[in-house]
């Protein structure tokens, strides 16, 4: 499963037709993507391996004339006064699409600070001069009270270190995976019970290690042992258990009477916060991704150990 339905590979495909198979080997794509809303007083920063925030100015690849028929004159402006790009360089090879890629690190965005950052389009070079441009028909939501009206240098920092976590977590194609599927997915709708949802079977996928009786109960003890001290664990228990109501309530239809906007999308805010919190927690340490992506019984072993 990939972050989106569009076809996996097709932009490197036409690059690799376009390169003998003697320089096949090392071929790399380069992927420029406007970071529009990124509001950061920094000029340029190195999320990760051959991945860079950069000034808007260094890159004008849009305005060839292989681009003129798929940007419209009002996107081709937006283009110019984005002030920060995403700059990507993986292999043509990369096991991983050049859309995931951007993504990931959106999402590593989402979950140190959340604002009105999107990324509507990409483009895409090759050192054999093929150019390529794709839309990202689903961009990332955001909440009003929520989102941040700026990025701080620290905050990037703190995404450059859960970049690399969460690459892995995508690439390793195990349980975290489906919990990383499930919160994107929960990002991009643009609907606050479909978001809801998806948030919630998300901290189910990331905390569930039975299928017997009692799973709220149960889920609102791992969240409290991943997230707190003891001193703090029955204040966070109970905040689960409020927040997992609401599932519940969309869940069996007893949501229908939420008709109060601004009530309904604090509620989403404070889920999400919750599950940006779990998914600070979990990248940060190694040790956990590795239990968290065993079984059950691996995982029941570590959430009932005193």
């Amino acid at each position: 499963m990939h972050f989106g339905m569009g076809e996996r590979g097709k932009y490197v495909k036409q690059y690799r037709e376009s390169i003998s198979s003697s320089s096949e080997a090392v071929a790399n794509v380069h992927v420029w993507a406007p970071l529009v809303g990124l509001q950061w007083a920094g000029s340029e920063y190195q999320i990760g391996d051959e991945t860079w925030i950069r000034r808007g100015a260094v890159y004008r690849g849009y305005e060839h004339k292989e681009f003129a028929d798929f940007l419209s004159r009002d996107e081709r402006e937006e283009c110019r006064e984005t002030r920060h790009w995403l700059s990507i360089v993986q292999s043509a090879h990369s096991e991983i699409s050049t859309k995931a890629s951007v993504n990931l690190v959106l999402l590593a965005f989402w979950i140190v600070r959340p604002t009105r950052t999107s990324v509507p389009f990409r483009f895409e070079e090759t050192q054999t001069g093929v150019r390529t441009a794709a839309r990202f028909h689903e961009r990332f939501q955001w909440i009003g009270d929520q989102a941040a009206e700026s990025v701080r240098t620290r905050d990037l920092d703190k995404a450059k270190d859960i970049t690399e976590p969460l690459r892995a977590v995508y690439v390793a194609r195990e349980r975290l995976r489906n919990a990383l599927v499930l919160t994107f997915r929960g990002c991009v709708t643009s609907d606050w019970q479909s978001a809801f949802i998806c948030f919630a079977a998300a901290v189910e996928s990331l905390l569930a290690y039975s299928h017997g009786p009692g799973l709220t109960d149960r889920l609102a003890r791992a969240y409290a042992k991943l997230i707190c001290n003891d001193d703090s664990s029955e204040f966070a228990m109970t905040h689960f258990k409020e927040l997992y109501l609401i599932r519940s309530d969309i869940v069996h239809g007893r949501a229908y009477d939420r008709n109060a906007s601004s009530r309904n999308l604090s509620a989403l805010a404070r889920f999400s916060d919750l599950l940006r919190g779990l998914w600070g927690r979990v990248l940060a340490k190694p040790d956990l991704i590795r239990i968290l992506e065993g079984d059950d019984r691996q995982r029941e072993e570590f959430f009932l150990r005193p």
